[in-house]
């Protein structure tokens, strides 16, 4: 009988992502950690740092056999589960989280066209055709991506003309 591999999202300790991502990596297993740079202030110096997307969580790409393995590296507590199974995450989900993170794209929209709760499709850039959930959060237009399984939230600014009404 043989096996699927799939897409999965593990719960890891707090502030353990990247600890867990060098493990799995040792023991060549395919994951994906997505981060994002921000600027974080100390009170002698600002520097830019990586940090996870979404905090406690990382993306393994194994069979049944595989997430055995996986849960038993020193940082891993768990999977998110769907139906008594470990969820499993599309391919089209985990692309689209990809570009995101490589677009890295924080643009201010300026457009006032749009209302909060719709639901838009962003129609340029290297996220085109990705539909989610506009919301207005300090008089600023963002444009948000849901991931239902792992219940997170990616937020991104992006310009009013690379978005469109669904």
């Amino acid at each position: 009988m043989t096996m699927q591999a799939n897409w999965h999202v593990a719960y890891v300790h707090a502030r353990s992502e990247k600890k867990v991502a060098e493990r799995l990596a040792k023991l060549q297993i395919i994951h994906f950690l997505p981060l994002i740079k921000t600027v974080r202030q100390w009170s002698d110096r600002k520097k830019t740092v990586s940090i996870p997307l979404f905090n406690g969580y990382i993306f393994v790409f194994g069979t049944t056999e595989t997430l055995t393995r996986i849960r038993m590296i020193a940082g891993v507590v768990n999977y998110i589960y769907t139906d008594g199974k470990p969820a499993v995450i599309a391919e089209k989900e985990i692309s689209m989280i990809r570009q995101f993170v490589e677009s890295g794209i924080p643009l201010v929209s300026a457009d006032d066209t749009f209302s909060a709760g719709e639901k838009v499709r962003i129609t340029g850039g290297p996220l085109q055709n990705t539909i989610g959930e506009l919301v207005d959060v300090r008089n600023e237009k963002q444009f948000i991506v849901r991931i239902e399984f792992i219940q997170q939230v990616m937020m991104l600014k992006t310009p009013a003309g690379f978005l469109e009404k669904v």
